[in-house]
């Protein structure tokens, strides 16, 4: 009796960890899938497959179960992210030293990438991207040759405000060439010449340390520059996931059959997890990710938790892949290290995380440049009826060159930090 019992229990016990290991099996088959569908996710399908019905839209399938799906994930990510960041008290977590280091850089980053891009796609007779063609004639050379001139500035940082409202007029143009949906893709375009057209790329003239070009409308700008950025970007990676792969999933499904390596499980020998299947995951991925930049919740976590799958896809496709998403990974950097807010020059007031409930916050005594300041006594003070004592003329302002916002330190607090 008691070996019958034992048996039994032997029998439980087996198959209970039986489906604890394929339970666990799952979940791990399940994180893989998440970590490698951002791969094919950021690539873009209609640059490595040919023209066909299968470009189109379906725009039917928006009220799909998918679509829907999308929409749950994006919400709950949006909602955990919103959770995190009222536990960490800090939209900025987190907040490594290096970053203070790397911020200086980013508008010659974003500056940049972005102008090869547009560079080569001019010299490709496209607008932005390879399937916004320009027609080969005078018109169209010359929107080329705008381009160029446009990418030219944001480069060498002359003029650069001036090109970045090129690029909105060529934005607009982008309507004209391609379809509506395939101009709404490249929104990100405006995003970065919004950022430069109000933050500049921190070129100061040598006669007297001013800032080129800098304007009313740079400095009415400036303080929506990140904010725009941030949604310009978030929107564009939301209108792939859908124009690319939840409603027009045939087009993707070309594209995996062009690459399959990209379908990794299904590589693998698992055929449950189809093409069309692989397709509607990476478009809720892509969603997701896009609904999360925009919500601007612990902005930094999505970037890092992105960024890396994001770049395996370049390896894998030629180069054009990498060309082409030079505009949306300097995005993402300028994202990454200034955060929501920015980071502030030295000397400057920044907003501090709120403090801890029940403790006080400590008074920051770098926040004034004259904190540190030797008084000067009164013997030494210099006296204004004296005649001999002449005021020596005022020195210019301290600037902030290079810290994302080239300006003045006068001009007013800039707000976050690193």
């Amino acid at each position: 009796m008691q070996t019958t019992r034992r048996q039994r229990l032997w029998t439980i016990q087996r198959s209970t960890a039986r489906r604890l290991t394929d339970w666990r099996l799952r979940v791990v088959l399940v994180a893989l899938v998440v970590s490698l569908v951002p791969t094919v996710a950021s690539a873009h399908a209609r640059w490595f497959t040919p023209y066909g019905p299968y470009w189109e839209p379906e725009w039917s399938r928006i009220w799909s179960l998918p679509v829907l799906l999308a929409l749950g994930a994006a919400a709950g990510a949006v909602t955990v992210l919103a959770i995190g960041e009222r536990l960490t008290r800090d939209p900025l977590w987190p907040r490594p030293p290096v970053f203070q280091r790397l911020e200086p850089a980013a508008p010659a980053i974003l500056g940049v990438q972005a102008a090869i891009t547009l560079i080569y796609a001019a010299s490709q007779m496209t607008l932005f991207v390879p399937n916004i063609p320009l027609p080969h004639s005078v018109v169209g050379y010359g929107v080329a040759g705008i381009v160029v001139v446009a990418g030219f500035s944001f480069i060498t940082g002359v003029l650069s405000r001036v090109g970045a409202l090129l690029v909105l007029g060529l934005f607009g143009l982008a309507f004209a060439y391609g379809s509506w949906y395939e101009a709404m893709e490249q929104v990100l375009f405006v995003g970065i010449a919004v950022y430069l057209l109000a933050v500049g790329r921190g070129v100061v003239r040598s006669e007297d340390g001013r800032e080129e070009d800098r304007t009313a409308l740079s400095d009415w700008l400036r303080p929506h520059a990140l904010t725009i950025l941030r949604v310009t970007v978030g929107a564009s990676i939301v209108i792939l996931g859908f124009t690319e792969k939840l409603i027009a999933p045939d087009l993707t499904v070309a594209f995996l059959r062009e690459y399959p390596e990209f379908n990794v499980l299904g590589s693998l020998g698992l055929s449950w997890f189809t093409d069309e299947r692989f397709t509607y995951t990476a478009g809720i991925v892509e969603i997701t990710a896009g609904a999360a930049l925009i919500s601007g919740k612990l902005i930094r976590v999505v970037i890092v938790g992105l960024w890396i799958p994001f770049n395996l896809g370049i390896a894998f496709l030629p180069p054009q892949e990498l060309i082409g998403h030079l505009p949306i990974l300097a995005a993402i950097y300028v994202l990454l290290v200034r955060g929501t807010e920015g980071i502030p020059a030295p000397g400057e007031r920044s907003s501090q995380p709120s403090p801890p409930a029940g403790g006080r916050r400590r008074p920051d005594r770098r926040a004034s440049p004259d904190a540190h300041r030797p008084i000067t006594s009164r013997r030494h003070a210099r006296r204004p009826d004296d005649p001999d004592q002449r005021r020596s003329p005022a020195p210019p302002p301290a600037r902030s060159v290079g810290y994302g916002f080239a300006t003045d330190v006068a001009d007013g607090p800039q707000r976050g930090r690193a």
